[in-house]
């Protein structure tokens, strides 16, 4: 118990802090000996508490601190993730794909956790970037990598925190691997939050879609779509059985939001498809 003093109904925020510090430390998120930790953590937790900023990894760390059951997790990551473009009960997206997955640039050592992609579409109506925030844990001891295969359009990457980058590499016909460094290494249940970018070049067409893939499960997925100038006349969520071309497999009208917006949070996804498609 780390709380000391405190009155029934009040929150020790300094408590708190410490618990998230030792599963920081733990975890190997945080060197154990930055002993100042719990002390610099504490305004940061009561913002979070209090409601007035809380991001993806300040969420990550509390779930994990206080060790959520699933059911508690998926709950917390929909209500952060806030409005979506349809209802979809809770319920994830896995199994849908026609053919076999493309070829990854690294093997998968870890699961994901949470994923969070926000495409960025300017006023000339191309996809010019895609922020992504990508909390992982390992699967095994000493997972020092990280690979994706984002659409060969890409024409820089960019890693703001959780690693650097090693490079590109030649993947399948229209897309490229992409590899990061892991800093630091991972054992194993150990987890990281990734944060990386990617920007586009201008395609001869307008951009009309967005696809997510997944190859193995990941867990608490949020996509938006955000239109900086024109938008759309009509707009979709879809799913589709490949990763690129032919026409979806599903999907539902949906409407931008007041900001502009298409959102969409998904509990899971394994071996599926989604994401939005567009007209102007």
């Amino acid at each position: 118990m780390h709380a000391k003093r405190i009155r029934s109904g009040d929150v020790s925020y300094a408590a708190i802090s410490q618990v998230v510090a030792l599963f920081l430390w733990d975890e190997g998120l945080k060197p154990d000996t930055d002993r100042d930790l719990p002390r610099r953590l504490r305004d940061r937790i009561r913002q979070a508490l209090l409601g007035e900023q809380l991001g993806h990894e300040t969420l990550t760390w509390l779930a994990g601190a206080f060790d959520f059951d699933a059911e508690d997790t998926r709950q917390v990551w929909s209500l952060f993730a806030g409005k979506n473009a349809i209802d979809i009960e809770g319920e994830g997206i896995a199994f849908t794909l026609r053919h076999p997955a493309i070829p990854i640039v690294l093997p998968q050592r870890h699961r994901t956790i949470a994923l969070f992609s926000r495409y960025f579409v300017g006023s000339d109506r191309s996809l010019y970037r895609v922020e992504t925030s990508h909390v992982i844990a390992a699967l095994e001891d000493r997972v020092t990598s990280f690979g994706y295969s984002p659409p060969d359009t890409v024409e820089e990457v960019t890693v703001d925190s959780g690693g650097r980058l090693v490079g590109l590499h030649a993947s399948d016909p229209g897309f490229v691997g992409v590899e990061i460094e892991l800093r630091p290494a991972l054992m194993r249940g150990h987890h990281s939050s990734l944060q990386y970018s990617t920007t586009h070049r201008p395609e001869a067409q307008p951009s009309t879609e967005v696809r997510r893939a997944a190859r193995k499960r990941i867990e608490n997925v949020d996509l938006r779509v955000i239109f900086e100038g024109r938008q759309p006349l009509r707009s979709w969520w879809c799913q589709w059985d490949e990763y690129a071309g032919g026409e979806p497999s599903q999907e539902i009208a949906v409407e931008p939001s007041s900001t502009a917006e298409l959102h969409q949070f998904v509990p899971y996804l394994e071996q599926a498809v989604v994401g939005f498609r567009w007209e102007w």
